[in-house]
């Protein structure tokens, strides 16, 4: 009888995905929710952005690019490396993917082999871990705590380490908890990743929104240009969802192999789209420091509403788009108290479950609906949790 592979039939279903389908059953009911289960800022991509990329389809930009992308736009993307990131870089380091998912998957497929293991620290973005799995890889979990504010250090790495891992995946500020590795933090993991001489994978989409401490790229310590890969996209800088452009930035001789995956999988991005990132990247701070402030704004109302719950422990989110409060004593599971809050209080979050060991008591909220709308969620979440 045919059947899909096991590869395939051994990743599950994105948790938020699942909540999302819930949510809008009951919409078709006649329920009003509110969405906090899905990462996408509710801004609209800038009217420069849209504008250059509406004229590049009138121009017949409409074909094929080169698999590493547009040349101009692997210019701008090393440009901001440099400036930015104080991560060297060329165009020569750049391939253009169809999102930063893409750049993800073209560094985990052009690193490991069948059976190479992936250290992967918790609470985690699933899909870093579905798609080491796709790979043929072994996900290592590598539990951090909010005891320790969700902290990496050599110790604890060193721990889960084998002959076998070939891979770190490291994300900060961190989707789902909104932890920000610290310099020390990040200096003993360069040290890890040097000493053992493996690949880092660095997905730093959420660089931009910083509500306290810095940003710092592994890519740009001493030794780590030659084993670091830098993961990125217009997508939630430039509210960008939709336009699936990211990047993969990384030494020239790894990413000349790694282009076979997306030249074998998508040929290149789209290239009008491309266009458009072009006048992304030449926007200034200006629009994505006043998107910040808003965010900042919803921030603090997340925060301070679950401060008022005796039975909720949070380290509060750092940078990012997401809380990730963790549940005690309450008498049900992650997932029970997801369907009671989509229930009772007409507001959808994801179950704890999906980031990883560890997180099964917690939720995800992201702040990315109107400030109104996260006023009004939190209210109702912090009334239908003390009627527990």
């Amino acid at each position: 009888m045919l059947t899909a592979s096991d590869r395939v039939k051994n990743v599950a279903f994105a948790g938020n995905r699942i909540i999302f389908e819930k949510a809008k059953e009951l919409e078709r009911a006649g329920r009003r929710i509110i969405h906090m289960e899905v990462g996408r800022p509710d801004f609209d991509s800038p009217e420069s952005v849209k504008d250059a990329a509406i004229e590049a389809i009138k121009d017949g930009k409409v074909h094929y690019t080169s698999n590493y992308g547009l040349d101009e736009l692997r210019d701008k993307i090393a440009k901001k490396l440099v400036d930015e990131n104080k991560i060297e870089a060329g165009r020569e380091n750049i391939i253009v993917t169809p999102g930063a998912m893409m750049a993800l998957s073209t560094a985990i497929f052009g690193t490991i082999d069948t059976g190479d293991e992936v250290l992967i620290p918790s609470p985690y973005y699933s899909s870093f871990y579905k798609q080491v799995q796709l790979a043929g890889g072994k996900p290592v979990v590598v539990p951090t705590t909010v005891e320790d504010d969700y902290q990496l250090s050599r110790e604890l790495l060193e721990e889960y380490y084998t002959d076998k891992t070939k891979l770190l995946v490291l994300n900060s500020p961190n989707n789902p908890t909104g932890a920000i590795q610290s310099r020390e933090s990040l200096d003993e993991i360069a040290e890890f990743a040097k000493d053992k001489d493996i690949f880092v994978i660095s997905d730093e989409c959420y660089e931009k929104f910083l509500y306290q401490g810095e940003h710092i790229s592994i890519g740009s310590l001493p030794g780590m240009k030659e084993r670091t890969l830098t993961v990125n996209s217009t997508s939630k800088t430039y509210s960008m969802t939709g336009w699936r452009i990211g990047f993969l930035a990384g030494p020239e001789q790894f990413i000349k192999e790694m282009v076979k995956v997306p030249q074998n999988m998508t040929i290149c991005p789209t290239s009008f789209a491309q266009y458009g990132s072009l006048q992304a990247y030449d926007l200034s701070d200006e629009i994505v420091n006043e998107r910040l402030k808003v965010f900042r704004e919803r921030r603090d109302i997340v925060v301070d509403k679950l401060n008022e719950l005796d039975m909720v422990e949070l380290v509060p989110p750092a940078g990012g788009l997401y809380a990730f409060p963790k549940f005690v004593d309450i008498g049900m599971d992650a997932i029970e108290l997801c369907d009671y809050l989509l229930e009772e209080a007409g507001i959808a979050v994801v179950p704890g479950g999906d980031f990883g060991i560890g997180a099964e008591n917690s939720v995800r909220i992201a702040f990315t609906c109107s400030t109104d709308e996260v006023r009004e969620g939190m209210g109702n979440l912090v009334e239908a949790v003390k009627k527990l």
